[in-house]
């Protein structure tokens, strides 16, 4: 696509119980309002006295040591840690700190039009191949402002290496696409999400509003009431649906095993993930799974080796989007988030990826990412529990204080007692976490530290 009206600039270098009416009520609103997304015309965003041209470019010879990058009448922002510079693989100053960025007005386009509805101009950022920034930045992009706050948290930017244009429909049809996520301003119109060029050199971006209803929230499932925690982290790229293959069910009423409650605590904090191990002797854990050191399993592995469907046959050759890929690995995540100190692994030296996770488990987890103040008074901590849950004497010591500040922080609640006569709660400590549940408490984990 040729580059026009280019103007160079010179600078200086878990529950809730939902009502049925409400829940369809819900459903045909989000329904409507994608709707009129589909059929809206498109739009330039920018302002009015200044229109926005589609395949205007915008260029800088270097990064601006101020640590930002306007363009577009402020559609598009690139914002960075101030006196940054582009380097290549090696961290070594890169010859070409030549930035291009180009934008276009689209009449449509989707990495997959029954999931994702096109709510922004796309963007075009150009650098030299195998140029990075020295230090990670954020990108922000404006998104239609006629997007209804109700679904803005469902909003997202998405990145593809390659985009083919038919007319004035750009598609998102090429591999290696990225939902990248991001923090959305319902007062600016805008969606913010961390960044770092791919390496390949030009990359496209645009902001998707996720819009799929699944089986489980139009039917009487046991896990409807997740439906305002689930979707926004779906939409944003964090949790996916599992097994893949299914076209209707998330996989809700499924537990949740290490590797995935480690994965949603890694992309919802937008943490970078560690270079992929080449060899065992490279890799944190020492976990062998269907004959494959750690490094090298994918997510079929560790289903075969526990011969269960967690992930589902065919994961890895699977159409469209999925968190697990030959450049984002099982042992990444993992590592990443040992590294980050959000989990640990076992006295053997594994990380035991395919191990169901349990409450007290992912209290204590939910504790140390939320940077939750611990009492050291033991004795304070069991009285407090004893006094919330028939179960306290069932919690270990190790997750006790964690526990209480995670039930006091309201990110993880207790379940119905099974003493009708009891006013108390049950913690089941050792009770298995389902996948909505764990992905309504990374969602309320988030929102604590406003990551979403």
């Amino acid at each position: 696509m040729a580059d026009t009206n280019r103007e160079r600039v010179n600078r200086a270098p878990e529950r809730v119980v939902l009502l049925k009416g409400w829940r369809r009520l819900l459903v045909c609103f989000v329904v409507f309002a994608v709707g009129a997304l589909l059929f809206a015309p498109a739009v330039a965003l920018g302002a009015a006295s200044t229109p926005i041209v589609s395949g205007s470019s915008y260029v800088v010879d270097s990064l601006p040591s101020t640590g930002k990058i306007s363009a577009f009448n402020k559609s598009l922002e690139l914002s960075y840690p101030k006196n940054n510079a582009l380097v290549d693989a090696n961290k070594l100053l890169a010859t070409d700190q030549s930035v291009y960025f180009t934008v276009y007005v689209p009449g449509g386009g989707s990495p997959d039009y029954q999931k994702y509805v096109l709510v922004s101009n796309i963007f075009k950022i150009s650098v030299a191949a195998g140029t990075y920034l020295l230090e990670p930045g954020q990108l922000t992009l404006s998104y239609d402002p006629n997007v209804s706050s109700a679904v803005a948290d469902r909003l997202s930017i998405w990145y593809s290496p390659g985009i083919s244009v038919s007319g004035n429909v750009y598609k998102w049809d090429r591999s290696g696409n990225l939902n990248l996520g991001g923090i959305t301003s319902t007062s600016k119109h805008t969606v913010t999400a961390p960044f770092q060029f791919s390496g390949t050199g030009t990359g496209y971006y645009a902001v998707f509003l996720g819009q799929q209803v699944f089986e489980e929230f139009s039917a009487q499932s046991d896990a409807a009431w997740s439906y305002p925690y689930v979707m926004p982290l779906w939409a944003k790229g964090i949790v996916e649906q599992l097994p893949v293959g299914s076209t209707v069910y998330f996989g809700l009423s499924n537990n949740v095993n290490r590797l995935e409650f480690a994965t949603m605590m890694v992309k919802g904090l937008g943490l970078p993930l560690t270079k992929k191990p080449t060899s065992a002797s490279e890799q944190i854990f020492t976990d062998r799974l269907n004959g494959q050191d750690f490094y090298n399993v994918i997510p079929e592995d560790i289903d075969r080796a526990t011969g269960s469907t967690y992930f589902g046959a065919g994961y890895s050759s699977a159409s469209g989007y999925k968190i697990y890929d030959g450049n984002h690995m099982p042992v990444q995540y993992a590592e990443t988030a040992a590294r980050a100190g959000i989990v640990r692994g076992y006295e053997d030296g594994t990380f035991r990826p395919q191990n169901l996770i349990t409450r007290q488990e992912a209290a204590v987890i939910l504790a140390r990412v939320g940077n939750l103040k611990l009492s050291d008074d033991s004795d304070k901590v069991k009285g407090s529990l004893e006094a919330l849950f028939d179960d306290a004497g069932e919690i270990a010591p190790w997750a006790a204080a964690s526990v209480l500040a995670a039930v006091q922080a309201k990110l993880i609640v207790g379940k119905p007692s099974s003493d009708p006569g009891s006013k108390k709660l049950e913690f089941d400590p050792n009770g298995n976490l389902t996948r909505a549940e764990a992905i309504t408490m990374t969602y309320r984990l988030l929102k604590k530290l406003k990551k979403i």
